[in-house]
C-alpha cells in the first residue's frame, strides 16, 4: 500500500495542509484542509501542485519507499509545463 504524501502551502494568505492519496489504478485524490475547515476538501491543482508532488514522489522513490511506476504515473498525469511566449 502506498502511502499518502503531504505538504503545507499557502493560498491567498492561507495556509493549508495538503494531502494526495493515491487511490488505486490511475487515480489521484487531491485534498487540502486550512484551519477555519472541519474536515478535507478535494480541489483541483495548480501546474506548481503537480511539480511539488513530482519532486516528492521522486524523493521517496531515491530512497526506496515508493515504486517507479509511481514515478511514472504522476509524470503521465501532469500538465505539461507551460511554454512562455514568444515575441
Amino acid at each position: 500500500m502506498r502511502k499518502n504524501i503531504g505538504w503545507q502551502d499557502f493560498l491567498d494568505g492561507i495556509k493549508y495542509e495538503i494531502r494526495v492519496t493515491f487511490a488505486g489504478g490511475d487515480r489521484i485524490r487531491w485534498q487540502r484542509l486550512a484551519r477555519h475547515l472541519e474536515r478535507w476538501e478535494s480541489f483541483e491543482p495548480t501546474p506548481e501542485h503537480w511539480a511539488t508532488l513530482l519532486d516528492k514522489v521522486k524523493a521517496r522513490y531515491q530512497r526506496r519507499q515508493m515504486p517507479y511506476k509511481t514515478v511514472q504515473l504522476v509524470e503521465r498525469l501532469s500538465p505539461p509545463p507551460e511554454q512562455p511566449p514568444e515575441s
